[in-house]
């Protein structure tokens, strides 16, 4: 299996890393990591957007507490031949709030393992990361195949960078 390769850069200034962060992008560079001392919210458009897997468990677990309160009351009420206001035991509209309720329950018991799941509430060490970063410096990482690494390297120095640091990866 090839290893990736990863070419870290440092600029002093804003703008270099924006210039590099375009040149990346419109070179098909998807995956990167971008540090800062400070939130910028002009880069925001720039990086990609990774949507959280969470929402989707959420969901399935909403999804699951409704059918199961409908299963326990309508199954209840068969079982036991309850009559609900003089209707069919296996009324649907009664059982409503009780399906609210445990829709409401499970999606938030969902989001909750869920989150402590997806937290990895390890000590994470950033490959790229650079103590000057959180200083006065701004960083990209520029994840790509090894035999690419030279260019990208070239590529991010055009743009202005004061270090550049290649990683070709494990063969």
């Amino acid at each position: 299996m090839r290893g990736q390769g990863r070419v870290m850069s440092v600029f002093r200034e804003v703008g270099g890393l924006v210039t590099a962060l375009r040149a990346a992008q419109s070179r098909g560079f998807r995956k990167l990591s971008v540090y800062s001392p400070i939130g910028l919210p002009a880069l925001e458009p720039l990086l990609p957007r990774q949507g959280s897997p969470i929402r989707f468990f959420v969901l399935a677990g909403a999804i699951a507490g409704c059918l199961l309160a409908f299963w326990m009351c309508i199954g209840s009420a068969l079982l036991y031949g309850l009559i609900v206001g003089g209707k069919w035991p296996a009324s649907v509209l009664p059982y409503c709030v009780i399906g609210f309720e445990f829709t409401i329950l499970f999606g938030g018991l969902t989001a909750i393992i869920t989150i402590i799941a997806f937290a990895r509430l390890r000590p994470a060490v950033a490959e790229c990361y650079d103590p000057a970063f959180g200083e006065d410096r701004f960083g990209l990482c520029v994840y790509c195949p090894p035999e690419q690494t030279e260019a990208v390297a070239a590529m991010l120095r055009e743009a202005g960078a004061e270090e550049v640091h290649e990683h070709r990866g494990a063969s």
